[in-house]
């Protein structure tokens, strides 16, 4: 009964806070202990871990263990060669380039089981921006009589469980790239608390997204508890601009299957919505609204291996409602030329145009080392199924030579002109890749 009171003080408190509007409370404070990073491992069997605790365990001495400094990073550099197989008039069918060259570093100092500093930063280059810089995470670790641990500064917080998809993940400043799920999200500054309640835990926020005046302030708070061999979460989050949100997330597994659903209830949304307006030459303005939303997600993943090692199958297939999406996508497909005014004035960003169907469908399979060959034939389809556009990538890598791995793939969008994942109309392609990654 106390999970469900735990639950419950934090959704009613955060929801009051929200329809009241006001700015949050300093009291309202509490953190995520773990960076929380996706794994760089698409198919990997570390999507989900289950943490358990021995008795009589320390979790500031499990925690801190390492003491002095340590230096690391990965090196990466990634060219790309490729054929359209049906160009548009006037464009090459044939082109190539630069993907990634990018040099990630990391500084994780542990002077004492009670403290840890951690700096990360990511050194990129492009020919068309040139050289940037971005400071991935810098944060410090302390914890306070065994009992509560506190991360302050730049960080990276997942709240949600989805993997394509994640309605949840309310905190991080970007959202998962369904392409490339595994990427490292950037995060907040905040500064984050945890106290662990036996098997459980109640983690909470102050976050700012706007450093250098101060502004933007937020309040979050989560509560984490296991029931049946699922792990379950509530919480929310609360912001001064009055957007606030309530979220549950559950995952497990169910004999061989790994299970994951997100949920979530937001209010006075900064979303930036296009609508229908007579009054303007392009017939088209922007808004945001008030409106209560409502998105959730499910989804699922099956790994199989045969006797004998020789193949692994991997499955995982996720669906998204998206509270946020469009009923009626024909806004984008019927006015392309206001939609590119709108963005080109600044009224419109980039981001309000991802993610706005209602109904998503993501499924990946791939066969890692199939037969022992270093070969991995993968394939995804992503939809969105409210426009009626998607795409299928289907590659084949080779994992055979130290640090570099070929690939080749095939993609084919379709749907009508103008939609989200078939701006162009029906294409088809074939690229050749390599890559070249070492850690260090």
């Amino acid at each position: 009964m106390s999970r469900f009171f735990f639950s419950l003080l934090i959704l009613i408190l955060l929801a009051g806070l929200a329809l009241a509007q006001d700015t949050p409370d300093d009291s309202l404070f509490g953190g995520n202990t773990s960076s929380e990073q996706p794994s760089d491992d698409m198919f990997g069997d570390n999507i989900f871990t289950e943490v358990s605790n021995a008795p009589g365990a320390k979790p500031a001495t499990d925690l801190f263990t390492t003491s002095g400094v340590s230096l690391g990073g990965k090196f990466a550099v990634a060219t790309e060669l490729s054929l359209d197989l049906n160009p548009v008039d006037g464009q090459d069918a044939l082109s190539s380039g630069l993907t990634d060259l990018s040099t990630t570093l990391f500084l994780d100092a542990r002077p004492a089981t009670d403290f840890r500093a951690f700096v990360k930063g990511k050194l990129g280059y492009t020919t068309t921006n040139g050289v940037s810089f971005e400071l991935k995470e810098a944060f410090a670790d302390i914890t306070i009589a065994d009992t509560v641990f506190v991360r302050a500064g730049k960080q990276t917080v997942n709240w949600g469980v989805g993997y394509f998809f994640s309605p949840a993940n309310l905190i991080n400043l970007e959202q998962i790239d369904p392409e490339n799920p595994g990427a490292e999200l950037s995060g907040p500054i905040a500064f984050k608390a945890q106290l662990p309640l036996g098997a459980d835990n109640l983690t909470g926020y102050l976050l700012t997204n706007d450093s250098a005046d101060g502004n933007n302030f937020s309040s979050a708070a989560r509560y984490e508890f296991l029931v049946s061999g699922f792990e379950v979460t509530t919480g929310g989050i609360i912001e001064d601009s009055g957007h606030w949100a309530l979220m549950a997330t559950a995952s497990g597994s169910v004999q061989d299957v790994t299970l994951f659903a997100e949920t979530v209830l937001e209010g006075n949304s900064t979303k930036v919505f296009v609508v229908k307006d007579s009054s303007k030459p392009t017939g088209l303005s922007t808004t945001t609204s008030d409106a209560l939303y409502v998105s959730a997600t499910l989804g699922a993943r099956y790994s199989y291996t045969t006797e004998d090692d020789l193949y692994r199958f991997t499955g995982i297939a996720q669906y998204f409602f998206n509270g946020l999406g469009y009923e009626d996508n024909s806004i984008f497909t019927d006015n392309p030329a206001a939609i590119g005014s709108l963005v080109g004035s600044g009224s419109l960003n980039l981001s309000d145009l991802q993610e706005r169907g209602q109904h998503y469908l993501a499924i990946n399979l791939s066969s890692p080392d199939i037969a022992k060959s270093k070969l991995t034939p993968s394939a995804l389809w992503l939809a969105n199924l409210s426009d009626g556009s998607g795409f299928l990538n289907a590659s084949l890598s080779y994992s055979g030579i130290d640090y570099v791995t070929p690939n080749i793939r095939y993609r084919y969008s379709y749907g009508t002109k103008g939609a989200e994942y078939s701006p162009n109309g029906v294409k088809h392609s074939l690229s050749l890749g390599f890559s070249l990654i070492a850690s260090f």
